[in-house]
């Protein structure tokens, strides 16, 4: 589990296609006003899944967290 407050789906999505662009989680947690740790932690918990980013961003709101 990750320590703070949850991020809103909205900014996950918004996650997922900045990295989808080619953006670099540096660059992404600027974008959002998130750590770099807090983009590095989801892009893992992500590729550690099975799931897939494009499938990922049909999913809605509580599907998704």
């Amino acid at each position: 589990m990750m320590a703070g407050k949850p991020k809103s789906m909205s900014q996950i999505k918004q996650l997922l296609h900045l990295h989808q662009q080619g953006k670099g989680k540096k660059q992404i947690a600027r974008i959002l006003g998130i750590s770099k740790n807090t983009v590095k932690s989801y892009l893992q918990k992500i590729e550690d899944s099975s799931l897939h980013i494009p499938d990922l961003l049909k999913l809605e709101g509580p599907v998704l967290e």
